[in-house]
This record gives C-alpha cells, sequence and structure tokens, in this order.
C-alpha cells in the first residue's frame, strides 16, 4: 500500500509537503525488555516555563549499538512506511481507513479512460477536421449549385 497515494485519495486538497509526512526508515533494532542499549541524549534544556521533560523534544533516546549483543538484546525488524507528521484539521485516518482508500484509489485508476499519446491526439484532431472540412465540401457545392 502507497500510504500517500492513499492519504492523496482521502484528501485531495492536502499539500504533501506541508499537511503529512510518510516516512520509511527502513531496518531498525527493536530491544527486548530490561535491555540497558538505549542511551538518552538531551537536545536542549527546560525553558523557566515548562515543567517535565518532553521526549524528542528535551531528551531522545538512542540505541547505543556498542551495548548491545546479537540475538539477544535486539531484532532487527522492518515497520515499513508510517505517517510520521499530521499537520491537517481532519483526524489521522486509520490503517483499515488507509487500505480502503487504497484499495479505492486502484479501482478508479483501473477503471480510469486510458490517456491518448501526443500522436493518438494529434491523429484525432486531423480525423475530426477532415469530417468539418468534408461537411464544408458539401456545402460549399449545396451552394454553387444554387
Amino acid at each position: 500500500m502507497n500510504i500517500a497515494q492513499a492519504i492523496m485519495y482521502l484528501y485531495p486538497n492536502a499539500d504533501p509537503i506541508k499537511d503529512f509526512i510518510v516516512q520509511d526508515n527502513g531496518a531498525e533494532p527493536v530491544l527486548h525488555e530490561g535491555v540497558h542499549g538505549r542511551t538518552r541524549y538531551e537536545i536542549r534544556l527546560l525553558d523557566q516555563d515548562e515543567t517535565e521533560y518532553i521526549e524528542d523534544v528535551h531528551y531522545r533516546y538512542v540505541v547505543d549499538f556498542n551495548r548491545l549483543k546479537k540475538g539477544e538484546d535486539y531484532d532487527i525488524v522492518e515497520r515499513g512506511p508510517y505517517i510520521a507528521a499530521w499537520n491537517l484539521d481532519a483526524p489521522q485516518p486509520t490503517e483499515e481507513e488507509l487500505e480502503a482508500a487504497w484499495e479505492a484509489y486502484l479501482d478508479a485508476e483501473a477503471n480510469k479512460p486510458p490517456e491518448l499519446s501526443e500522436v493518438e491526439q494529434l491523429r484525432a484532431e486531423n480525423t475530426a477536421l477532415q469530417d468539418r472540412l468534408q461537411d464544408v465540401e458539401v456545402i460549399m457545392a449545396e451552394l454553387l449549385s444554387i
């Protein structure tokens, strides 16, 4: 499923640069419970009016690969594409809604009439012009015979 295309099918006026971000990080390590391979890195200090630390604003957890043992502490998992940011006023669609939108998009694309190539478009225009020219010739012949 192409999540971005499904969102654009649901919200045709959405701007994929400003309104949402679809991201795929590829294969990522997922830590087992109780593993001490995570390291907390501080991003910025609390401001005076802030009372508590917020993950990804003040700090970020990062996997320290030097502290992990292969096969014991983590598994490599392919998460796949996901919605990383949602800035639309509408609620973020669920996985089921995205799947239904993707199926509807595929059906709409399959039932769409084929687009003519430039050569085919010129041939169709030429045929239409030739038909009109024959009609004009017939009318001219009738007028001259009167």
